[in-house]
């Protein structure tokens, strides 16, 4: 291919990587405006039902999550098989409600709480493509379209020789990518612990309960080393999103059909919610405010929302750098830095601002605004977010162990001359 060519592959790429990246708040706001253990639901007429279904919501809208990042990691090692640098730090939306990157105008998507209009807005971003319907770099209505111009320029315009730089990709084998993790799985009876079938094994009956939304050989992380490779990951992306176009309910992402794509998902959650009085949604879903933003809350929460938003933003930082690494330096930036910052810190701030209200009128409690927060220095970022956790008052009820993990996080120093050091 020739260098225009390549370079115009590339910017495309960086479109998918921040396309993917853009779903990524939205999905989690929704999942923790979810309370997954809702007793308050025990009164209630349908109260088993509704907390079946809280699990079960949970699960899904996290399981999309997670391969919403397998995803943008696709895409990034697509970038770097054609010698590309992906972007990722800063290139969150950052304000909200948000049209996703270079998404038709007028479909416009946000930060909102678990309800039925959230879920069809998440039909609206899994949307399948219509069968024949023309590849669009840009302005294009279903992501299945902007995908599908990708493989085209792919297929027209390179050789397995332009696929030449596996080095910094992100790989197997290394634990980068799981398909699921403990908030995925959810229990096909919410209150199967209070009823075992089995009182001597618990353990067992718990085993059983297990609903696993994601397999492991649906299509996962891959290194790019030649045509072939880059269009499989197209197609990985491609189907989990919005299913196969040849099968009209675009149930299964995979060849198997035991795995039900993004879409599918939110379609039966859509249906299923409807079910329920709109009230009784109260007793497990969080008063989370709409669109939230920094500037737009009381001055005693913003230690812990700054903490928030930062520690997002440095895992944003790690995945970036990360695919400037190879080896060991890479393993232990990514897998620690990513799987203790995801599941033991930002899971533990996100989770425990909700029960901080802000007593207004509406009853709303404190929740993630996903700002881009920007460091004062790359040099330094680690060293400003461990500033930022000790800063944050004991009224806000951060769990000290938070601040202890966060001093251990790797250090991301990315000094002025563009070169990464520990």
């Amino acid at each position: 291919m020739t260098d225009s060519q390549r370079q115009n592959l590339l910017a495309h790429l960086q479109t998918a990587v921040e396309i993917e990246l853009s779903t990524i708040p939205i999905y989690l706001y929704t999942y923790y405006s979810i309370n997954r253990l809702p007793s308050a639901c025990d009164p209630l007429k349908d109260g088993q039902a509704l907390a079946t279904f809280a699990n079960r919501a949970g699960g899904l809208i996290m399981s999309v999550a997670v391969e919403e990042m397998l995803h943008m990691s696709l895409a990034c090692n697509l970038m770097r098989s054609l010698g590309g640098a992906p972007k990722i730090y800063g290139k969150s939306p950052g304000a909200y409600p948000t049209n996703l990157p270079h998404h038709k105008a007028g479909f416009s998507v946000g930060l909102s709480k678990l309800s039925h209009s959230q879920l069809e807005k998440f039909l609206g971003i899994e949307k399948p493509e219509k069968r024949g319907a023309k590849p669009e770099g840009d302005n294009w209505e279903t992501i299945g379209q902007f995908y599908d111009y990708i493989e085209n320029l792919i297929v027209e315009q390179t050789t397995d020789a332009d696929f030449k730089y596996e080095a910094h990709q992100l790989g197997t084998g290394k634990g980068y990518y799981s398909a699921n993790n403990v908030d995925t799985i959810y229990p096909k009876d919410a209150y199967y612990i209070q009823q075992p079938e089995n009182p001597l094994d618990p353990a067992a009956r718990g085993a059983d309960q297990a609903i696993y939304p994601n397999n492991e050989d649906s299509g996962g992380l891959m290194v790019v080393k030649d045509k072939k490779s880059a269009l499989k990951a197209i197609s990985i992306i491609q189907h989990q999103g919005e299913g196969y176009a040849d099968d009209p309910t675009h149930k299964a992402d995979d060849p198997e059909k035991d795995e039900d794509s993004h879409w599918f998902k939110y379609n039966e959650l859509a249906k299923e919610i409807k079910k329920f009085k709109a009230d009784d949604l109260n007793c497990f879903v969080h008063p989370f405010p709409e669109n939230p933003t920094r500037a737009g809350y009381p001055s005693q929460f913003l230690p812990l929302v700054d903490l928030a938003n930062a520690v997002y933003s440095y895992l944003l930082l790690i995945t970036e750098v990360s695919f400037t690494l190879k080896g060991s330096a890479q393993s232990t930036l990514f897998y620690v830095g990513m799987h203790k910052g995801m599941i033991f810190i930002l899971d533990k701030i996100l989770g425990g601002m909700r029960y901080l209200y802000l007593n207004n009128k509406a009853g709303e409690v404190l929740a993630p605004t996903f700002e881009n927060y920007q460091f004062t220095s790359l040099a330094s970022a680690k060293q400003e977010l461990v500033a930022l956790a000790n800063a944050v008052p004991a009224s806000l009820g951060l769990d000290p162990n938070i601040i202890q993990r966060i001093e251990v996080l790797p250090d991301v120093n990315v000094g002025a001359d563009g070169i990464v050091r520990f």
